[in-house]
């Protein structure tokens, strides 16, 4: 946690200027700096603090104004929030490319090597991107001048901050001591391998009270419920229809708000958040969901349990014959710009909130994320409304399959230094 916090300070203290000047070096010629103009760091801190409601709660403190409150009232924990999640969408289109290109890097293999769990394949992108991370800030900024030593010195020991370092020496010792990458990486099997074989021990203990609904696999759905049951009507009748198919007649329902995740998330929904003013909410309707192998995100309209009759039974009527599906009506987003995840490192995943109304099954949910509002301009160069996803530290974080080596593989294309085998 502290690691987040003394990069966070490096960063900043470079991308605002603040960052001790030698008698032999200018700032004015920082051209990393973007942050040093007062009214683009005004503009940037207000937008950190804009993001704050669309936290959900379970993402626990929201980062606050940084231009504000960073050197009086700013926790690790927000420094955490700010650097290695909102960051990249905020400073997109506002540090020049080279530094923003670079600084992805090290958030998604921050992000990697913080989940809850970690696979072989996991630790080699976190291999990549941390040890690409690292030679390409120290071309960027260092640039192999004395009068820029310390922007390196608070990262490495003195004797490892020699810009030649090959990316197969793998992650720097800002991240683990030396000599203890293996002992982290057999740790980390160590852990899953228990896990497989314990999986209790990996479920959140959970109480639930009279008035909840144990779904079983850790899901529970959590009142407010509608009173009354009601036929749907609009779109959400269609969408039920098209789930149930022809030969169930549409059922009346009963809404419920709220549904407990295996991660001990508690995933809300529209159905009632939309009832407090946007000031008042940690907005916590937006789910990752697995469908079909991909995954997809979505808004929760609310949820339900259908009982449906079995058409197999002997006699329709009898209550036996009838079983529950627990089920979310939800309104999906678009799948994520592609030519801005794979910049990106998979550190902007920017979407368009789509109209159709649709139903899943809620164990399709994996997890409560933060789906933000902003404006990029985007790299075929439209300019539009969209949601970049946020899922809190610590998860397992959502993979689209960008491959980290072919990003090296470019940036290596006049580098002789790097070896790809």
């Amino acid at each position: 946690m502290h690691l987040a916090g003394n990069l966070s300070d490096l960063l900043l203290a470079l991308w605002c200027g603040t960052m001790d000047c030698a008698p032999t070096d200018n700032v004015d010629t920082w051209d990393w700096a973007v942050l040093r103009d007062e009214d683009g760091w005004i503009a940037h801190g207000k937008a950190v603090e804009v993001a704050g409601p669309y936290l959900p709660g379970s993402f626990d403190r929201k980062p606050q104004n940084i231009a504000e409150k960073m050197n009086t009232d700013y926790k690790t924990w927000e420094f955490h929030l700010y650097t290695f999640g909102l960051g990249p969408a905020l400073l997109y289109n506002i540090l020049p490319e080279p530094y923003w290109l670079n600084y992805c890097k090290l958030v998604r293999g921050f992000q990697i090597m913080s989940q809850h769990s970690l696979t072989a394949e996991d630790l080699i992108g976190a291999f990549i991107l941390l040890g690409t991370w690292v030679r390409e800030f120290e071309t960027l900024y260092y640039q192999l001048r004395e009068d820029h030593l310390h922007f390196v010195l608070p990262m490495y020991p003195p004797d490892q901050s020699s810009c030649d370092r090959d990316s197969s020496e793998g992650p720097p010792n800002l991240l683990v001591p030396s000599g203890q990458w293996n002992v982290l990486s057999e740790a980390s099997c160590m852990v899953n391998t228990l896990l497989s074989i314990m999986p209790d021990l990996d479920e959140p203990r959970k109480h639930l009270s009279d008035t909840a609904a144990d779904l079983g696999d850790g899901y529970a759905l959590l009142r407010k419920r509608d009173r009354y049951a009601k036929l749907p009507v609009g779109e959400e009748a269609q969408a039920m229809s098209d789930f149930l198919g022809p030969i169930h007649p549409l059922p009346c329902i009963k809404k419920w708000s709220r549904l407990l995740l295996p991660n001990g998330q508690i995933a809300r929904s529209a159905w009632r958040e939309r009832l407090r003013s946007l000031d008042k909410t940690w907005i916590s309707r937006n789910v990752k969901l697995s469908i079909n192998g991909q995954t997809r995100f979505a808004e929760v309209l609310y949820y339900m349990r259908l009982a449906v009759a079995d058409p197999d039974a002997d006699d329709p009527d009898d209550e036996a014959g009838y079983h529950f599906i627990n089920i979310a009506v939800i309104q999906m987003y678009s799948p994520p710009d592609d030519q801005l995840l794979w910049l990106s490192s998979q550190t902007v995943i920017s979407c368009t909130l789509l109209d159709e109304v649709s139903i899943v099954n809620v164990k399709k949910i994996i997890s409560v994320i933060a789906m933000i509002p902003h404006k990029p301009r985007l790299p075929s160069g439209i300019t539009e409304d969209r949601f970049f996803m946020l899922e809190k530290p610590g998860l397992d974080i959502a993979n689209f399959g960008i491959p980290y080596y072919e990003n090296l593989a470019d940036d290596a294309e006049d580098d002789e230094d790097v070896n790809l085998e």
